[in-house]
Formats: C-alpha cells, structure tokens, sequence
C-alpha cells in the first residue's frame, strides 16, 4: 500500500511533462507572450529541480521522509492551483519554480519510504516499478491532457494536477510510515543559497542575453557574479562541517566523467522536447493535442531502451551500449531537423523515438558506473550529483538553443539549431567513451527514468570499497 501511495503522489508531479511542452505556443497566445519567454514554463521548473532535490534530500534525512513528502506535496498541491489562475507569463513562471520546488522534496522522500519498507530482496522489483511509472506518466498526461487542453484551456491541466496531488497527501497522511529523525547533522543552507544564486546567475543571462542585449546591465552584472557565487560555494563546501555536496567526491575519474557526460547529454536531449513542439507548430501547423501524441513515442523509447539496457550491457560492455544510446540521440536531433526541412513526418517521429531510445539505452550505464566508482556508504552524494548535473544541463539547454529559434521561424532555422544541439551531443559521446566501466559489474534489467533523478539502477557489486579507495585508484 505504500508503494501505490508514493507512486500515485509521483505520477501526478510528472505527468504533465510531456503535454505541457506541447501546448507551449497556445500558453505563449493566451498570455500575450512569446514562445521564448514561455519556454521558462519548462526551464525554470527544471532549474529549480536541479538546485532543491538535493537539498531536499538533506531535509529528508534530517527531519522525516513522510514529513517531507506530506508538505512538499501539499504546498505543491496548492501552487498548482495558483499556477492554473496565473495572469501573465511572470506569474505561471514563478508558480511552476515555486510549484517544481516544493515537488523536488517528494521524489527522495518517496523513494526513501518505499526502500524502507521493503526487504532487500524485494528493492529491485520496487525501484523497477518506480521507473516504470515515472516514464510512463508523462506518456498518460499526453493522453489525457492533450483532448482536454484543445477542448478546454491549458490551465485545467494545472487543476487536474492539483486534484491528483490532493488526493496523494491525503492517502499519505493514513498510510506512510514514519522515520526518525538525525539530530547529529544540520543543514546546509548557505550552501544551497550560493548554488542556487551562481547557477541562476549562468541560466537568466542565457535566456534573457538576446532579447536585452549582452551588454545590459542585468545580463553582464549577473554574468559577472555567477563566477563569485559559485567559488564561494565552492569554497563553503570544503570548510562546513556537513557539506550539502561532498566535493571530494569529484576527483574521481568515474565521478567526474558521467557527471560531465549528463551535463552536455541532457542539454541537447531535453532542448530537443521544446524544439521538437515549437517546430511542430510552426512547421507543420499541427495542434496541442497532435503535437503531443507525436512526442509520445519518446517516453515510451525510453523506457523501452532502458528496460533492456541491463542485458545489453552484460553482452556487448558498458561503453558499447552507453556510446550507441548518445549516439542515437544525437543522429535523432539530426533526423527531426530533417523531417522539418523536407516535411517528412516520418522522419520526426523516427527521431523523436531514436532520441528517446538512445537516452534509454545509455543512462542505466553511466549511473552503474558512477555507483560503482562512489561505493555504496557514498551513493547519495553521488546520484544527488548526477540528478544535479543533469538538470542544470537541461535548464541551460532549452534556454541557450530555444533563444535561437523565433515565434515565425522556418524549417531551415529549426534544422540549424537542431544541428547544433547535436553537436553538442558529440562532445557528450567522446566523454562517455572515456569512461571506465567495471568489468566486474553485472547490470540488472533495470529501467531508469526520464524524468526521475532518483529512479535508481541496482547492481550487484563483488566488494563494496569505500570512496576514498576508489577515488585513489581510479585517479
């Protein structure tokens, strides 16, 4: 009963993922915008995931899983509500960081609960079927939301939301566990401050630099302050006593490698959902509810390619498999942006789900390499790093390459930028080829989530080695 209460909470979070990108140039009329302001409906959300889900993770342990799922999902419940009634593009930005913040607090404490009242026997079959709902979620809310945003308005896809996270808070009231609390540790919070202030400081600029100008005086101040917040982050970290990120961690060559691989990966991959609907609409003039049954197939790739990436891996080798999914990501960039100067919807759907498939493939990989090279007493700091690198990767690549496209842009245009974003997909490919994946790990038939940073894939390792060994051998 557990499980089916955390998932229920978790499913209603994200499923409005896919659809809601889709219906980004209907929000954009409707709120006297422009698409690439709205585009901060996704981004925003995403940056606010990348800076709070570890922090909320922190909170989680310190003070209680339920306690944190509860108000996380209740204060979410409402911002959803206050999303639906937002006045102009400002107010529906800020509900949705506020809405994304809260929500950031129930994915750890979800998966926290769900471990803790299973055997270890069972962990493997729970954490597949966690995965298997998140990437299932955003492909149902097409379904559903995509009739109802044409037949109504997009705001009533904000209320059904709310309804759903409503009804997760209630059930979780009667029926989640309680766990203890830490009292021997405090909480970072000038930590997560200056991380949140340096990473916003890099993404606004991003956005904003074209339309303001580089050389507003808003674009270069924050440009020119981001380097200082995030050195004083950087140099926090190393001096508090209970760090919210163990940056000694980092120096690991299986640390630092995925953590970068994601960064340029995720950019490209999570542009290409915004890019694939603007293109969509502009292009080929198709509606809300057309644009995000074409999107589908991507989730369901994914899950797909990471529901055989386990055996894959055991047969062909880590690096093969990881090598193969970036490459597939970046040959479907390629492939939309072809299907739009040619109009061949073949050929967009095609990479659509090629892109989704490669995420698929590679991501189960990286992580098990990750895992492996952080030991197991140090997996948090580890998947709290690659949900981190991941997000900040896919914030600033929806508000970089979306800068490049117009609200009346041609296929031509599209076709660009699409080439761009995989060119940077190279660059992830070569830093996945480098990475060092143990031959003594034997990988599971594990999906690992789209949407989900801590969708976790379970392995199986000879001898769980502490960090500071790893991280001396592996350097």
């Amino acid at each position: 009963m557990v499980q089916i209460v955390a998932l229920i909470g978790v499913a209603s979070s994200s499923f409005t993922i896919t659809v809601l990108s889709a219906a980004l140039p209907d929000i954009a009329s409707d709120l006297d915008s422009s698409v690439t302001v709205i585009t901060w409906v996704i981004a925003g959300p995403l940056l606010a995931f990348a800076v709070f889900t570890p922090m909320a993770g922190k909170l989680g342990d310190l003070y209680g899983h339920r306690r944190m799922y509860l108000v996380g999902f209740a204060a979410a419940a409402v911002m959803s509500v206050v999303t639906a009634s937002a006045w102009n593009a400002g107010s529906l930005i800020g509900a949705r960081i506020v809405a994304q913040a809260f929500s950031s607090a129930t994915g750890p404490s979800a998966l926290a609960l769900m471990m803790k009242v299973f055997p270890d026997a069972k962990r493997t079959s729970v954490a597949g079927t966690w995965s298997a709902v998140l990437a299932a979620s955003p492909a149902v809310g097409v379904v559903v939301g995509g009739p109802v945003i044409d037949a109504t308005s997009w705001r009533t896809l904000f209320l059904i939301q709310g309804a759903g996270m409503a009804v997760a808070v209630v059930a979780a009231w009667f029926v989640l566990p309680r766990t203890e609390r830490q009292r021997d540790a405090s909480f970072d919070l000038t930590g997560g401050l200056l991380l949140a202030a340096g990473i916003a400081a890099v993404l606004v600029p991003l956005n904003r630099g074209p339309a303001w100008g580089w050389d507003h005086v808003g674009v270069a101040g924050l440009l020119l302050l981001s380097p200082l917040f995030l050195t004083l982050f950087w140099w926090w970290e190393r001096r508090v006593a209970h760090p919210l990120v163990d940056l000694s961690a980092l120096r690991g060559r299986n640390v630092a490698l995925p953590l970068v691989s994601q960064l340029f990966m995720n950019g490209p991959y999570m542009a290409g959902l915004v890019l694939t609907s603007l293109m969509l609409a502009a292009v080929f003039d198709f509606d809300t509810t057309a644009i995000s049954l074409l999107i589908v197939p991507r989730p369901i790739a994914f899950s797909i390619g990471a529901s055989v990436a386990g055996r894959l891996v055991a047969r062909h080798g880590g690096r093969t498999i990881v090598v193969t999914g970036s490459a597939l990501v970046t040959v479907g960039l390629v492939a939309v942006g072809i299907g739009a100067v040619t109009e061949w919807l073949p050929a967009v759907v095609a990479g659509v789900a090629a892109a989704g498939a490669g995420s698929g493939f590679s991501r189960p990989p990286i992580i098990a390499a990750l895992t492996d090279a952080i030991g197991d007493r140090d997996l948090g700091v580890g998947t709290g790093l690659l949900n981190m690198t991941s997000q900040i990767g896919a914030a600033a690549g929806i508000s970089l390459l979306s800068t490049l496209v117009h609200d009346t842009s041609t296929a031509t245009r599209f076709l660009t930028v699409f080439a761009i974003a995989a060119g940077v997909g190279v660059f992830a490919i070569a830093t996945t080829a480098a990475i060092r994946f143990p031959a003594d790990l034997v990988a599971e038939r594990q999906p690992a989530s789209p949407t989900a940073p801590y969708s976790a894939t379970l392995h199986h390792r000879r001898r769980a080695r502490p960090v500071t060994e790893l991280i001396g051998r592996r350097q």
